[in-house]
């Protein structure tokens, strides 16, 4: 099949003979992997030390751990935001309170503070908002007074 799958891709058969670890002219200055069982405690513990650092040195990925965090501290926020001010827990089958809703004063002060910022009908804020301009207009005369 490997055949095969080469000649549809035009790669030629490898003609190189396979490699010879004894006429290797490069000669290790130690044996890779060490045999631990022949090693003592100390060198044992020497060696797994040194296995461990190199081994975080090329495992480290800036990059790649920035987004990760991003993407993993998003979501908690995001997780945490919906289930204190939307998720409706009085119909949760997992609530321990049927009925119930935890964060309820929490959500009235929130969307007493946000108001109707995230209403799509403006026609009510464009009262409230007329009517507190005719209320202020009509108690305070002077320009000075309502700066």
């Amino acid at each position: 099949m490997l055949r095969f799958l080469n000649r549809l891709l035009g790669r030629n058969q490898n003609t190189l003979p396979p490699f010879d670890f004894a006429r290797n002219r490069f000669l290790a200055k130690k044996k890779w992997p060490p045999n631990l069982r022949e090693l003592t405690e100390k060198q044992q513990f020497r060696f797994e030390r040194k296995f461990k650092r190199r081994h975080k040195l090329k495992a480290v990925r800036p990059q790649w751990d920035k987004w990760v965090k991003i993407v993993q501290w998003s979501m908690i926020s995001f997780i945490a935001v919906y289930g204190v001010l939307f998720h409706d827990f009085r119909k949760d089958p997992m609530n321990p309170k049927p009925g119930e809703q935890p964060f309820e004063g929490l959500r009235r002060r929130m969307w007493g503070l946000l108001g109707n910022f995230y209403t799509h009908t403006e026609s009510t804020t464009r009262v409230e908002r007329g009517a507190r301009r005719l209320e202020h207009s009509a108690d305070d005369q002077s320009p000075k007074a309502r700066s």
